[in-house]
């Protein structure tokens, strides 16, 4: 998903045919190894960059603690749509189609988190808000997403962070239930998208877990926040330029006009031409 910075991991391997018996085993990341390590933390560390610019580009300025809180929520659910993807690649590539490698199961994990899911989290989130909101219910102040109180308190952070990781869970499973009652369609549009590159494996490594999980979990994360945030936040002492549509102030009897800036400080006003 696309909350989710999702990074490649060890358990998820393709096997490569040689043109003898025996096969050539190629690992679907590179953390086996202290540049895969490297990789791993420069993949996640652009990740969090891109939240820290997009906190630069909001036309209202979340605080710094409550950016972060808003940003925890994603990354918690990053960690567990990550394992998620790594366990549900080996086991799509065990019990559902044999002909896709778990490379190309992890892909699709990634792709339809990154894409469709943030469309479910984004639906599943409105719909808790309006339970919240229901006469029944009463909880009203539990549906405010990225409200935190004013100073902001650590228990509602904690509340609408389980209430996020809920969403989540909730989306995997039926992101899995689409896979499996359609997996032959699945699997036959990845291949077409991802078969030209069988004969080139090494290129198909990075692409499938080193450029795509870099541009959309960028591209994911950049969008939930945009949801997970509260309302506008008015600043609560206006920029003085921003006074009446950005002029100056207007000052009663403050009219000089025909008077030139010099004259204007050289000469003594009468009360009543002032």
């Amino acid at each position: 998903m696309a909350i989710a910075a999702k990074q490649p991991s060890v358990l998820v391997q393709s096997k490569i045919k040689g043109n003898d018996d025996n096969s050539a085993l190629e690992v679907c990341d590179l953390i086996s190894t202290s540049f895969g390590w490297w990789l791993q933390a420069v993949l996640g560390a652009v990740c969090f960059i891109s939240l820290v610019g997009k906190r630069f580009t909001d036309k209202v300025r979340r605080p710094w603690r409550v950016w972060f809180f808003d940003t925890s929520k994603q990354a918690c659910a990053a960690g567990l749509m990550h394992f998620g993807n790594i366990f549900l690649a080996m086991a799509f590539g065990e019990f559902l189609d044999n002909s896709s490698d778990p490379c190309n199961w992890y892909w699709i994990n990634l792709t339809l988190d990154d894409t469709l899911g943030v469309l479910v989290i984004f639906i599943l989130l409105r719909l808790l808000q309006c339970t919240y909101r229901l006469r029944c219910v009463n909880r009203p102040h539990l549906a405010l997403s990225g409200e935190y109180g004013d100073p902001p308190d650590l228990r509602i952070f904690v509340r609408q962070l389980l209430d996020f990781q809920g969403i989540v869970v909730v989306e995997k499973l039926l992101l899995v239930f689409l896979v499996v009652s359609f997996t032959d369609e699945v699997t036959s549009i990845t291949n077409v998208l991802l078969g030209w590159l069988d004969s080139y494996p090494k290129i198909k490594l990075i692409l499938v877990m080193v450029a795509s999980p870099l541009v959309m979990n960028v591209f994911a994360l950049w969008v939930a926040d945009s949801f997970l945030q509260g309302g506008s936040r008015k600043p609560l002492l206006p920029d003085p330029a921003s006074c009446d549509g950005g002029m100056q102030p207007h000052v009663v009897g403050n009219n000089l006009e025909g008077f030139s800036a010099d004259e204007s400080e050289r000469r003594v006003f009468s009360f009543t031409e002032w």
